[in-house]
């Protein structure tokens, strides 16, 4: 073992633990997924365009989060809000449109990524 010489780091005891995003971002692995953001509707929520969403499928929406659901064989992001005594998605541009039986829910979602 080699022995250390000079004068000692002045960075000792302050290395930092490394940074698992996964144990940061996900709660319930086999329910998460990860989608880009396509449009910049939501960027009034901190969601922007090329942003990856992380989702998860197993979280229940509440009112005031951002969701993804499937609209017409697409994946769409839409906040869900309350309308008096209905649930309704707002697209953030002031469109809202109401949750029915043909809306299927797909997730939650739970984090962001955004690379600068």
């Amino acid at each position: 073992m080699a022995e250390e010489t000079g004068f000692p780091s002045p960075a000792r005891g302050y290395e930092a633990a490394t940074i698992d995003l996964n144990a940061l971002l996900v709660h319930n692995a086999p329910a998460t997924f990860y989608m880009r953001m396509r449009g910049s509707q939501l960027m009034y929520r901190g969601i922007f365009p090329e942003d990856l969403l992380v989702v998860d499928r197993s979280k229940p929406p509440v009112p005031g989060c951002i969701v993804v659901v499937r609209q017409d064989d697409e994946f769409v992001c839409r906040e869900l809000v309350r309308d008096g005594d209905r649930f309704v998605f707002s697209d953030g541009t002031g469109n809202l449109s109401p949750v029915t039986e043909d809306t299927e829910l797909f997730g939650t979602v739970t984090g962001v990524v955004r690379k600068l």
